[in-house]
């Protein structure tokens, strides 16, 4: 008999991140979003899970995933492949989806002997309805590919994916999901589908609005590459431009694409010509601009959100600008983190909770543990099936 394995697998601009249910056990992991062609040949390997490689049979060509795919890019490779991602609503057809797709799925199945996976994908919502049917085409069938972790030898992996463990939803109702049902797929929160709720998911190139009454998706908005966290770094790379020639004795300046910029952010300092300079007084100003102008923006469309009676937030870039979010909408705000788990998690925890609510069997106890890999066991706390208030309050922290 089949053991069912249920995951949620989000793949989103920066990484992609997988939630699956197995037995008690919940598992997440996360792998950066990256897939690059092999040029380099034999390289050698330390003993590191994450440096992944992926070919289809021995003698194919290879390719390099993840973190490993980041250390061997070129800078211009990088940027081609994180622009691709984020501008095209068909994403889902490339290789290195399929490829990414592949290993973050086939490793969450390892060490699991005659596992049936039923999994949910989520895709933006400006190409949700559009494209739905052909992701499941894409995904439905038999996967059989060889995976390398470190320096352990290629081993291969192999699933299927039937057409009737394949769901397709949106990435802001999974977040829904994620709040409105238990950890066993059974609804927690039956006010989120009778009341007006509006879910906000922020990723780094769209922020992806919709308004729910009832069961019913009323409006579906999408600002993207808009009011996201990629405008942060684009109006980042323009103001440290301007700074280094202002600080510059030749007043030339230096270039700071937006690809180079997450060691800046994180620590507010840039080096130029030989100095440190203290920035975070321009990344938090940039920061500020773009969180003003999507609330701003959101505030608006929602008719000031009078007849609305929750908002989600949710994405992994809502944490930047959720200061922004509590100063306009107060206590209708309900922050998706406040619910057990990272944000940035939230889309994948809701979509293995939903592919939990559309089967009708429970998962076996006491299977194999997985070896030879990144996924993380956590815990779900008590916080992560909590009710939502009815007077309006999310019942988060403030």
């Amino acid at each position: 008999m089949s053991t069912p394995i249920y995951i949620g697998n989000d793949q989103g601009y920066y990484g992609t991140k997988v939630v699956s249910r197995n037995g008690d056990k919940f598992l997440k992991m996360f792998i950066r979003n990256m897939v690059v062609p092999n040029r380099v040949g034999e390289i050698t390997y330390n003993n590191d899970p994450h440096n992944i490689m992926y070919r289809e049979k021995e003698g194919d060509p290879e390719w390099f995933v993840g973190k490993l795919a980041i250390e061997q890019s070129a800078d211009d490779e990088l940027f081609d492949s994180h622009e691709r991602r984020l501008f095209s609503p068909t994403w889902f057809r490339e290789q290195e989806y399929l490829i990414m797709f592949r290993v973050s799925t086939g490793l969450m199945l390892q060490g699991i002997s005659g596992s049936e996976p039923i999994v949910s994908v989520a895709l933006p919502t400006d190409s949700y309805i559009d494209y739905k049917e052909e992701l499941k085409r894409r995904l439905v069938g038999k996967h059989s590919f060889e995976v390398k972790q470190g320096n352990m030898p290629y081993r291969r992996i192999e699933f299927e994916i039937k057409r009737e463990n394949l769901y397709v939803i949106s990435q802001p109702m999974a977040t829904l999901f994620h709040i409105a049902l238990d950890r066993e797929g059974q609804l927690l929160n039956e006010d989120l589908f009778i009341q007006k709720v509006s879910i906000n998911d922020l990723g780094f190139g769209t922020s992806d609005v919709e308004t729910l009454h009832g069961e019913t998706i009323i409006k579906r908005q999408s600002f993207t590459s808009r009011h996201a966290m990629i405008n942060v770094y684009q109006l980042l790379s323009k103001r440290l431009t301007e700074f280094s020639r202002e600080v510059d004795p030749d007043k030339t300046g230096k270039e700071y694409p937006i690809w180079s910029l997450n060691r800046v952010i994180r620590s507010g300092e840039i080096s130029f010509k030989g100095k440190v300079y203290d920035v975070s007084e321009i990344v938090s100003s940039c920061t500020q601009e773009v969180g003003t102008a999507l609330v701003d923006e959101v505030w608006n469309r929602l008719d000031f959100a009078d007849d609305i009676t929750y908002i989600i937030l949710t994405g992994g870039s809502s944490i930047p600008f959720k200061s922004y979010y509590r100063e306009r909408f107060g206590d209708k705000l309900i922050f998706a983190e406040d619910y057990g788990i990272d944000a940035q998690f939230a889309n994948a925890f809701g979509l293995c909770k939903f592919t939990q609510s559309k089967s009708k069997s429970v998962p076996l106890k006491n299977q194999q543990e997985v070896a030879a890999t990144i996924q993380e066991e956590f815990s779900v706390p008590s916080s992560a099936e909590k009710r939502v208030n009815r007077s309006g309050k999310g019942g988060g922290k403030k």
